[in-house]
């Protein structure tokens, strides 16, 4: 997308408005300050700076300008936050060139997003006027409220060829509703797939309607499968789907959220908001799939799974864990006794048994020995060896050295063996140390600048158009780091073509940890024009003695006199340079 472009769009976005409506904000000065909606915190540390139009978090780092902070907040991609705020600031998005294939496709996706809002509007509809009463029956005994069927958009499917006349009224065709997923055709005619069915709408980010999963109602009916789904459609994809991520989004939006509760089916996802935990949400499937956990982790840093505790529940859990935490989520399972699901216990033990299993929920390398653990017959040596190779393996795959420790004790409480026996089978038994030997010491990594201060400096006062720094000679062959670089870049490209700066447009340009650090740069007393000339005669003067370095290895290799003129000009230069000579 066009930079200048998205430079307009940010300056005609008032950023202290924008971040106002999501979290209360109190002036101090020129910034405003709010509790921080990316992580938990009592005490105010997200400020936003109003003049350079950022903002910053000094408690979780995280920093921004409008684009990123809705990209967080709505849990949406780059193009789909640009597009909000465009639609937001009533700013003319710029044309794009779509081949006729690609304009038919969006087209077509938009009717059936269109279609879909129109059916699920009916369902409802038909929920309300449901004259045989079965529906009411089964929402009455689930303990289901008419302010839970609001909520979630619950409907009712009446029959096979309804929806379809209804749809039809409204002047779509059938194949239409069967892009969308809603009909398929028997023989020569054509019947709703969710007939018999309670129906629960799935809604994305976007409050749009992708599509429908359905609970078959008379459980004697001659159909015989007894939940159905949309199956894949141009519009709904259920390893991207979570289902009442719509709600998720709605509570983001009150402020941080502690924790998601990953739920198996529909019902536990509405049980478990009617008992008060609102972050819930269902996998559409025990499978959960990366794309999933990258939404997760938009919302919340710890996920629960909360699966059914039944055989295939835990085995979904298993599969599900790696990926969550490949994600860099913090994952503890919830395990719930008896084979039940959340909706069962919560029924018949309230929110607060709910509650205990939270607090007691195992993290993802508790579960998994305790998972192989209840595979094997400890009364049997070989099995409890058998189980002690595979649980070491697990333990070995942490990174963590402290959590290796922790964990192998779990497995010689499991088994009994001693520590240097399933140390040995870990590969973890340390070297005997000589006396003379000093114990090791393990040291933090050391931190990493995201750009050398000097450059740091001499960019940010650039982008900063600080009074004493010009662009009278580039200096992009002096920077050696990557960041000051392409700020750098973007600096002598708007300076060429006399366009202003715009600082919150570097967080489009950017990472944000590395747009911050030059952005927020603040400058110090001393920060003066003696500093940067002495600092940009220094970069040339490393720049000049790399060159140096490199001819001289030329030279070795060559051994061109030419070389050797060239060397001494750049020696000329350096001296001149170090004597402070113009």
């Amino acid at each position: 997308m066009d930079r200048d472009w998205i430079d307009e769009l940010l300056q005609k976005v008032e950023l202290t408005a924008l971040i106002g409506r999501y979290l209360p904000l109190t002036r101090k000065g020129r910034t405003l300050w709010g509790c921080c909606p990316f992580h938990h915190e009592k005490d105010p540390s997200f400020a936003v700076n109003q003049d350079r139009q950022f903002y910053h978090c000094f408690g979780c780092k995280e920093s921004g300008n409008a684009i990123t902070f809705i990209q967080k907040m709505e849990s949406v991609d780059f193009l789909d936050a640009v597009r909000i705020l465009a639609d937001d600031v009533n700013y003319t998005l710029p044309e794009f060139k779509l081949d006729k294939e690609a304009q038919v496709t969006r087209e077509k996706r938009e009717r059936l997003y269109a279609l879909l809002k129109d059916a699920a509007k009916h369902y409802h509809e038909n929920l309300k006027n449901d004259r045989t009463g079965r529906a009411a029956g089964y929402l009455a005994a689930r303990g289901l409220d008419d302010r839970l069927v609001t909520k979630f958009g619950l409907g009712l499917s009446l029959g096979g060829g309804e929806m379809i006349a209804h749809l039809e009224s409204l002047g779509y065709k059938k194949q239409e509703m069967k892009d969308a997923g809603l009909i398929e055709q028997r023989a020569d005619s054509w019947y709703d797939v969710f007939y018999g069915r309670l129906i629960f709408p799935i809604i994305d980010n976007f409050s749009q309607v992708t599509g429908f999963g359905g609970r078959l109602i008379n459980l004697e009916s001659h159909i015989a499968v007894k939940y159905r789904n949309t199956s894949a459609t141009p519009v709904f994809d259920k390893s991207k789907s979570l289902y009442a991520v719509n709600l998720l989004k709605k509570r983001k939006q009150r402020g941080p959220i502690p924790y998601v509760i990953i739920a198996e089916g529909y019902m536990d996802v509405i049980a478990l908001h009617k008992a008060g935990f609102d972050t819930a949400v269902a996998s559409m499937g025990t499978s959960l799939t990366q794309q999933q956990a990258k939404i997760l982790k938009n919302y919340a840093e710890t996920v629960y799974i909360s699966y059914d505790g039944d055989g295939a529940g835990q085995t979904a859990t298993l599969r599900g864990l790696d990926i969550l935490s490949k994600a860099g989520l913090n994952v503890k399972v919830v395990t719930i006794p008896d084979g039940k699901d959340p909706d069962d216990l919560i029924k018949e033990r309230g929110a607060d048994a709910y509650r205990a299993l939270l607090d007691g929920a195992r993290t993802l390398t508790a579960f998994k020995i305790d998972t192989l653990a209840a595979k094997y017959d400890f009364k049997d040596p070989d099995q409890k060896a058998k189980f002690a190779v595979e649980a070491v393996k697990v333990v070995k795959a942490l990174e963590n050295p402290v959590e290796r420790e922790e964990y192998l004790k779990i497995v010689q409480r499991h088994t009994g063996y001693s520590d240097e026996a399933l140390r040995r089978q870990a590969d973890m038994t340390a070297a005997p140390a000589s006396a003379a030997d000093p114990a090791p010491v393990f040291l933090p990594d050391a931190p990493k600048e995201t750009t050398p201060k000097a450059e740091l400096f001499i960019v940010a006062a650039l982008l900063h158009e600080q009074p004493y720094a010009s662009a009278d000679e580039d200096i992009y062959p002096y920077l050696t780091d990557r960041v000051a670089q392409e700020a750098y870049r973007y600096y002598i490209d708007r300076f060429k073509a006399g366009r202003p700066i715009s600082l919150p447009a570097l967080f489009s340009a950017l990472s944000e940890g590395e747009a911050d650090s030059i952005a927020g740069y603040e400058f110090v007393p001393g920060d003066d024009e003696k500093k940067f000339k002495t600092l940009v005669s220094s970069l040339k003067q490393n720049h000049l003695l790399r060159e140096i370095d490199r001819l001289s290895k030329e030279y070795e290799t060559s051994r061109d006199v030419s070389i050797v003129g060239e060397i001494g000009r750049i020696q000329r230069e350096l001296s001149r340079l170090k004597a402070g000579g113009e």
